[in-house]
């Protein structure tokens, strides 16, 4: 059932990433593949990946979630901040575009998967 709820959770996050991808307009056409491969493509992996209990789409879609953790807030960044599903608290000077978000639900499916994969690697020994 935790497998699951993961892959739901990871479908979910992919397929409003893909509906923000598409409606976004961005600067580039680099930001916006960039944001399709991080947003959509990678989350599909990753809910593929905990359906088949993959012991290698876990870690990616794991390193993922640390990395959007905690996120710089510029507007001279390549990556665009639209993550689809956020719980984020902002720190720092956003005035002067030095700010930072500290995003608890990255924070939380990155434990989750985390614990996913060591159940994935201690039942497998």
């Amino acid at each position: 059932m935790k497998f699951k709820i993961a892959t739901y959770i990871l479908a979910l996050f992919s397929l409003i990433g893909l509906i923000a991808t598409i409606y976004i307009d961005f600067e580039s056409n680099l930001s916006a593949l960039i944001s399709l491969l991080l947003y959509v493509l990678l989350p599909a992996y990753g809910a593929y990946g905990t359906w088949v209990k993959s012991r290698i789409a876990i870690p990616i879609t794991l390193v993922f979630f640390v990395s959007q953790s905690i996120r710089s807030v510029s507007s001279e960044g390549l990556i665009p901040n639209i993550a689809p599903i956020t719980l984020s608290f902002a720190v720092g000077d956003f005035l002067n575009g030095k700010g930072y978000l500290i995003d608890f639900f990255a924070i939380f499916m990155a434990l989750f998967l985390a614990w996913l994969f060591k159940v994935i690697i201690t039942s497998n020994d």
